[in-house]
């Protein structure tokens, strides 16, 4: 009887138990947010922004940290390692996650399988912008030149193994140009040489365009599948008889692997209603960028498809960095 009467009393607390197992996630400490670039650029600019519309959805503080170095991949890997309980985050590039494996960096981490895919926050194009002094007047007769040309035709580039050098090697081999690539360390020389004529074209960020062009460059085109709202006039790749060409500058929000599913819905919701709010989508517009706010789901499925794409476009190029 008494054994009974026991039993009886100890099962509400042993029915108790998986259900505070399996209770949602109820943080209490501030999520780390690691921006894997220096203070002051557009995605640093961004992290703060998201961090600062996402804290009071999630009931607590969202604290940025920056973690430059190695185009991302420092912060990157400091993700990788952490516990996967949902208070440390990264703000991810394709510089750290897809292109950094297509070119073959040596990698701590794998971009695949040593994070969790939570969020997909935003997209923006790149722009194909032309020398002044070229002879062209749009996108078809910059294309048409670049075929035709008997000598190859200087591209610039962001450096190597970056988009803006991707991008354009992709363009070239679908199209057959005669063109050769000339890298640069950023935008600001590739610019001063564009403007000069001593650089036929390259693709640039769309941000960088609306800062730097100021008519000194021929913009004509975009690698968005519409036309940006930023620059209405400028015709999309498609448009200009590329079938199908885009390419976009994304982000994305990622966890360490193995955070648990409840723990990822919920900073999924929250940081997906902060991208949907209206004075985020205002900044990411000034960023000359828009919002995605697709789930973990399609941000993987978009991860995988960008690495095969980036694989297949570096495997020929040869490129060495480490």
């Amino acid at each position: 009887m008494r054994r009974r009467t026991l039993l009886a009393s100890l099962t509400p607390l042993l029915l108790a138990a998986p259900a505070r197992a399996q209770a949602p996630w109820s943080p209490d400490r501030a999520i780390r947010l690691v921006v894997p670039f220096a203070p002051g650029g557009s995605q640093d600019v961004l992290g703060r922004l998201l961090a600062q519309a996402a804290g009071p959805l999630l009931g607590q503080q969202v604290l940025v940290e920056n973690r430059a170095g190695a185009g991302g991949v420092v912060g990157a890997d400091a993700v990788a390692r952490a516990a996967p309980d949902g208070y440390t985050l990264l703000l991810s590039t394709a510089g750290q996650l897809t292109i950094a494996k297509a070119i073959g960096r040596r990698l701590t981490y794998d971009p695949l399988t040593d994070f969790t895919p939570v969020l997909y926050i935003s997209d923006s194009p790149a722009a194909l912008i032309a020398a002044p002094s070229l002879p062209v007047d749009d996108l078809a007769g910059l294309l048409r030149l670049a075929k035709e040309a008997p000598q190859p035709l200087p591209y610039a580039s962001t450096g190597v193994g970056t988009n803006t050098h991707l991008v354009m090697e992709d363009l070239k081999a679908r199209l057959g140009l005669n063109i050769e690539h000339v890298p640069y360390r950023g935008a600001a020389g590739a610019f001063t040489d564009l403007a000069a004529g001593r650089i036929a074209m390259m693709f640039v960020s769309v941000p960088s365009v609306l800062a730097a062009s100021g008519g000194l460059f021929k913009v004509l085109g975009v690698t968005s599948r519409t036309r940006f709202p930023a620059i209405p006039d400028v015709p999309t790749l498609i448009e200009g008889g590329v079938p199908d060409f885009e390419a976009s500058i994304w982000t994305g929000l990622s966890a360490p692997a193995g955070t648990p599913p409840e723990i990822v819905k919920r900073l999924a919701d929250a940081f997906g209603q902060a991208v949907a709010s209206d004075s985020v989508k205002a900044r990411l517009a000034g960023l000359g960028a828009t919002p995605n706010g697709a789930d973990g789901a399609a941000f993987g499925a978009m991860l995988r498809a960008d690495l095969e794409r980036w694989t297949r476009v570096a495997a020929p190029l040869d490129i060495k960095l480490d």
